[in-house]
């Protein structure tokens, strides 16, 4: 399987359930939006935000596609995930605006009103 063909269950998927782990090793769900560009997939979130902790702490994660609040439409499958460095961020942020347009100009806005927003990536 081609590192692509790992994601092929979220393909025409607005949104993922992107599940991180507790240092326990207890799983927290947490729906997301995301954007994929080749074999990598990407998500926005602020820096103090739970998930990006978690995977500072540990990079394990599963992904599986889902509606807005949750309902998980597919396959999980395994994947690593990585906080992007600045100079990495634009890949990201071009990824997620080619998808959703004003959508995401208008959360993100709203997002990074007196905080400092990042991106993550998950890879196989």
């Amino acid at each position: 399987m081609t590192d692509a063909a790992h994601f092929a269950a979220l393909e025409g998927a607005e949104f993922i359930v992107l599940t991180t782990h507790r240092r326990s090793g207890d799983p927290v769900p947490t729906t997301v939006w995301f954007a994929q560009a080749g074999d990598r997939l990407y998500v926005t979130t602020q820096s103090h935000a739970g998930k990006a902790k978690r995977i500072r702490a540990t990079a394990r994660v599963t992904v599986a596609p889902s509606d807005r609040v949750g309902n998980v439409s597919g396959p999980a499958v395994a994947a690593v995930a990585r906080q992007l460095g600045a100079d990495e961020a634009h890949v990201a942020e071009t990824a997620l605006h080619a998808k959703y347009g004003e959508h995401y100009v208008t959360l993100t806005s709203r997002m990074s009103a007196g905080t400092v927003r990042v991106f993550i990536e998950v890879t196989t």
